[in-house]
This record gives C-alpha cells, sequence and structure tokens, in this order.
C-alpha cells in the first residue's frame, strides 16, 4: 500500500470521526471557549502532563500542536501566555473546527490543514515549543520521517513534550480479555503491518459506526525512542505511568501495566 493512500485514508476517517465528536461535546467547547479562564489542561491524576505543562513559561514564545485535533489543546497553552501558536492536522473537518474556537476564544493561533510529514518549509527553526499528545504517533507509518519534521521545525534548544499512549496498551486494543486466554487476540508488539479501526473513531461518544479505511501503526517503544535520538533530539526525562488515557480501564489490568509515557526533550542541534 502506497503511503499516500494511507494517509488519505486517514483524512476521510477522521473528517468523519470530527462530526461524531461534535455531537458527543454537544458544541460545549464554544460555549466554554468564550470564557477566558476556560482551559482544557485542568489537573488530573490522568493528566500528568497538565501540571507539565503549566510549569513551562510560554511567555513570547512561538508554540506547535502536531497533529493538533480540533485545537482545544493548543488553544489552552496559548492561554498560558504563548506569543503565537500554529496547530496542523490532516483533518479538513477537524481545522475548520480549530479555527472557529479559536476566534471564539479570541487567541492567536493558526491552524494548517495539511499531512504533517509536509509541514511547509517556511515553519523551519521556527518554533520554541511542540507538543505531541495522546493517539499521535500511531498515525505514522516510520517514526523517523515524523521526528525528522519535528526536529526541523524547532529552532536550537527548542522544548518538546509528548504524553502518549504506551505501546504496550495497543496489545488491548481487540478487546483482548485475560479470563479467556486467548492470546491470538493480542496485538503484537512487533507488528509492522497497518491494522485498521473499521467500527469508527469515536473515542468521546464511544459510538460505533461503519467507518472509511484508516490505518494505525504499532511502534515499539524503542523504535519511539530511536526516532527521537536519530532527529537531533535530546531526551532529558522518560516516565511511563499505570493510567488509561482512553478513559476505559480493564479491572483486571489496570495499575499492573504502563498505559501512559512522558517524554520531555530539547533539540541539541
Amino acid at each position: 500500500m502506497k503511503e499516500k493512500d494511507i494517509f488519505e485514508g486517514n483524512r476521510t476517517a477522521w473528517n468523519q470521526a470530527t462530526a461524531y465528536h461534535q455531537k458527543a461535546f454537544n458544541h460545549s467547547l464554544h460555549k466554554n471557549f468564550e470564557n477566558p479562564e476556560f482551559t482544557t489542561l485542568k489537573k488530573s491524576r490522568d493528566y500528568i502532563v497538565n501540571d507539565k505543562l503549566r510549569q513551562i513559561d510560554f511567555r513570547g514564545k512561538r508554540i506547535a500542536h502536531i497533529p493538533c485535533n480540533n485545537g482545544r489543546e493548543l488553544i489552552s497553552l496559548m492561554r498560558l501566555g504563548a506569543e503565537e501558536g500554529i496547530g496542523f492536522d490532516i483533518s479538513d473537518a477537524a481545522i475548520l473546527e480549530a479555527k472557529e474556537l479559536a476566534e471564539i476564544a479570541k487567541v492567536n493561533a493558526k491552524f494548517v490543514r495539511t499531512n504533517a510529514l509536509e509541514i511547509d518549509e517556511s515553519y523551519n527553526n521556527y518554533f520554541d515549543f511542540i507538543y505531541i499528545s495522546q493517539g499521535s504517533l500511531q498515525w505514522f507509518p516510520d517514526l523517523k520521517d515524523y521526528f525528522s519534521v519535528i526536529s526541523r521545525l524547532l529552532k536550537k534548544n527548542g522544548q518538546i513534550i509528548i504524553f502518549e499512549i504506551h505501546p504496550f496498551k495497543y496489545f488491548f486494543e481487540n478487546g483482548f480479555q485475560f479470563q479467556k486466554q486467548n492470546f491470538d487476540q493480542l496485538t503484537s508488539y512487533f507488528e509492522t503491518e497497518p491494522n485498521n479501526y473499521p467500527k469508527g473513531l469515536d473515542y468521546f461518544g464511544n459510538v460505533e459506526y461503519e467507518s472509511a479505511e484508516c490505518f494505525w501503526f504499532m511502534h515499539k517503544m524503542s523504535d519511539i525512542i530511536t526516532a527521537i535520538l536519530h532527529n537531533g533530539i535530546e531526551i532529558e526525562d522518560f516516565n511511563e505511568y499505570k493510567y488509561d488515557l482512553d478513559g476505559t480501564p480493564n479491572a483486571e489490568v489496570e495499575g499492573k501495566f504502563p498505559f501512559s509515557y512522558l517524554i520531555t526533550a530539547k533539540k541539541n542541534k
């Protein structure tokens, strides 16, 4: 399968999913962002990253979120004092909503519809900080390509925070149940072929629907770390957590396995 077809399939699927996400939110984000104090960066045991983000001095800085979905997290970061924010995402529908939310929130945030691997070179060495949030890395076939883009967009000594779903969590994507001991249902940690979400991408409303074909990839933790290091990015801190970012913990496995991780890093060249 050609990489172009993979990304176009994902673009169609995310455009489709955005409508379900909007229905789940019932346009509450539009109303909430009218309040200049509103932010999605609330304190929660499951979102350790929020405390980390609040410790950063964003004043006068240019920041990016890649990919950015509907912009809610980037807009919230802008309210921590950043000078300029730009979000990049492959979904036309998500970018359209992000622009609406930014206008309501009255922040200096711009949103660009693009494949993250094709971000314009005018943004090279442009950003002081880039945020990579949950559910991002699985959509890229080769992380060396992805982090090559992240590296060229960052200024020297620019910061990165990655708060992501742990690769171990993807073992359970097919509904594996320990009591059945059916290991055939496990997604292999060493899988290299694309996987699919045929029942849709509505992780907010949890509505199942027949999704346009989309493709996600298992990446070992060693692949993630190697891709970062090989692109001139220095890892400063790496922590693994038991918290399930999907918000759907299985009582049998909760607290026993790493389901999320946080990496802080900087560009050193």
